[in-house]
């Protein structure tokens, strides 16, 4: 091959290196993650709130560990009649361990985690709600186990 040739195609080999990192470099942020979840929604579908029974290997232990998760609600520690009209939709979770008459509120979005409970059966029910402490309408869901006498 004569040196042209060489020169040509080591050219052409850097410049197309080029423009696949000009390509790269030109995605933003929305072409990799999506849309911002900071924008409003127009017509909100309802929260909905999605639990898992408790983790049997945890309640073997005597601890229960409820995994849960929201759709078209984000789970954050902003209160006050104000945050009512934040979109995304905003709020956070309540929880009643057997006849509890008072909530157990939860901002973190994690597992709730339970400890202490004496065996046999119990009930918790989970709920969310907005920023006012008013349950969602529809998006409550009650757990029933057992937990087990322990050796």
């Amino acid at each position: 091959m004569t040196n042209a040739r060489l020169i040509i195609k080591g050219a052409a080999a850097v410049s197309a290196i080029g423009l696949f990192a000009i390509s790269v470099a030109a995605q933003t942020a929305k072409d990799v993650k999506g849309a911002t979840a900071l924008v409003a929604i127009a017509n909100e579908p309802p929260a909905k709130l999605i639990v898992d029974a408790p983790v049997p290997e945890q309640l073997a232990q005597g601890r229960v560990f409820i995994q849960y998760r929201t759709e078209n609600l984000r789970i954050l520690p902003v209160f006050g009649s104000a945050a009512l009209s934040v979109s995304p939709r905003v709020g956070h979770l309540h929880y009643y361990v057997d006849d509890q008459s008072w909530p157990t509120v939860d901002t973190s979005g994690e597992t709730v985690v339970l400890v202490g409970l004496p065996s046999g059966p119990h009930k918790v029910r989970l709920e969310l709600a907005d920023a006012t402490h008013k349950a969602i309408p529809g998006a409550s869901q009650t757990v029933e186990f057992t937990v087990p006498v322990r050796k």
